[in-house]
């Protein structure tokens, strides 16, 4: 399943920026040391509302997923299916993210995963998440 063309939009540079050069980069308060998902907006928290870019570890859990199941080709081929998941990254932020190197049989709460990037000829690249080891 193709995802299409991703393009950046100014406020996603940064992230942009990180998956080009094989780096998980995600917003951080810096008042309050607490971390959110790349599109937060602005810190609940204390309410602080420039959050900075700051590099995660890329390491993080499975908390839930779906797959989706493509059309057979005109051959009668059946494309595997595509595991799309909600990731909780180690610095605490909830991502929605593609799982890639698994199969339904592998796949449980609490899963160990660590960031990939997929580096495609056209767009940019993006981040995806394969289990650990």
């Amino acid at each position: 399943m193709e995802i299409g063309v991703l393009r950046r939009d100014g406020r996603t540079d940064p992230f942009f920026d990180g998956t080009a050069a094989g780096k998980l980069v995600i917003k951080r308060c810096e008042a309050c040391d607490r971390w959110y998902a790349p599109d937060a907006g602005g810190c609940p928290e204390c309410g602080e509302e420039d959050l900075a870019w700051a590099d995660a570890s890329g390491e993080a859990v499975l908390v839930t997923w779906t797959a989706t199941h493509g059309r057979p080709a005109e051959d009668g081929t059946v494309p595997p299916p595509v595991h799309l998941a909600l990731v909780e990254l180690a610095e605490g932020p909830w991502m929605y993210a593609r799982l890639a190197g698994v199969t339904g049989d592998d796949l449980r709460e609490g899963l160990p995963l660590r960031a990939s990037f997929e580096h495609p000829d056209e767009g940019e690249s993006y981040v995806l998440f394969r289990p650990v080891g």
